[in-house]
């Protein structure tokens, strides 16, 4: 990943005023975690295959107040970003997929929603708390993440733009 690159996520997150609920800081635990976790219609995703890409890993729950309440600005984030290098890929922990579901009738989401049955997936990565994103850049490294609820309205899309380029 370019240091421009690295430089822009870093300059967008810390320029927007985080909310008081949460705010993007850097990632410094090291390697990725492994993800690799079958969608609501069956489908396999495995993170190696979103390499070239950005990355928003979302963990999150329908009981979780915080998770249902960020999700909307995700989509647009990933709308405004279409065509570009980006994906946002939604890790569910362990809910019944009739609940989750239920949720998507009521708030239409066109990213995938990963189902992270024994929560394991949510351990390896280290998340303690609902909701926790993780920005990964194009070699799948985490960059930036946020524990609880994060506006992604708020994010400088335009100059993240300008860097998937790079």
């Amino acid at each position: 990943m370019s240091r421009f690159f690295i430089a822009v996520l870093l300059a967008a997150a810390f320029a927007c005023s985080a909310r008081a609920a949460g705010e993007l800081r850097p990632w410094t635990a090291g390697a990725t975690p492994s993800l690799a976790l079958q969608d609501l219609k069956g489908g396999q995703h495995s993170l190696e295959a979103y390499k070239g890409r950005v990355v928003l890993v979302n963990f999150w729950a329908t009981w979780c107040e915080p998770c249902r309440a960020e999700m909307p600005s995700m989509e647009r984030l990933r709308k405004s970003l279409d065509g570009r290098p980006f994906e946002v890929l939604a890790v569910n922990l362990a809910e019944p997929r009739s609940r989750i579901e239920k949720f998507l009738q009521q708030v239409p989401l066109g990213f995938p929603i990963l189902l992270d049955r024994d929560r394991s997936v949510a351990k390896s990565w280290n998340v303690s708390a609902l909701p926790t994103t993780f920005i990964l850049d194009h070699n799948l490294k985490p960059r930036l993440f946020v524990e609880r609820d994060y506006d992604w309205d708020r994010l400088d899309v335009g100059q993240l733009q300008k860097s998937f380029g790079e």
